[in-house]
């Protein structure tokens, strides 16, 4: 009996204490998480190696993508694991991506799906 007792309030004190964590987190903030759409890049190069430190940058058009004009750059260059993720400002469209390190540059014309809302988009991009 002092096990269920004990078990119970574990898990009480558990409910509490999660429910308590969601109520910190604003609803604007959850309603941006799960509908925004969101594109995780990753380069590549060649080979099929991520590449770490390739800039990458987001175009609505490709008429921008080609002047490289009005373009969404992504918050940082890519990680150790070749990834940007933009997470702000997306619609639910498709994207046109260069991405650049040094020499390197992706293809002409690369372009995403169409993105969707309440997903991580991802698209691979190889550099050469």
């Amino acid at each position: 009996m002092k096990t269920t007792n004990k078990t119970t309030l574990f898990l009480l004190f558990a409910i509490v204490m999660i429910g308590s964590s969601f109520s910190m987190i604003d609803n604007n903030t959850v309603t941006k998480l799960l509908v925004n759409p969101m594109l995780q890049v990753t380069v590549l190069d060649a080979k099929g190696n991520v590449v770490q430190g390739a800039e990458v940058t987001l175009y609505a058009n490709e008429d921008d993508a080609w002047d490289e004009e009005n373009g969404i750059p992504g918050k940082s260059k890519s990680n150790q694991n070749g990834r940007v993720k933009f997470t702000k400002g997306l619609k639910e469209q498709t994207y046109y991506i260069i991405a650049k390190k040094g020499n390197l540059v992706s293809e002409d014309g690369l372009k995403s799906s169409k993105l969707q809302k309440n997903k991580l988009n991802k698209v691979n991009v190889i550099i050469k």
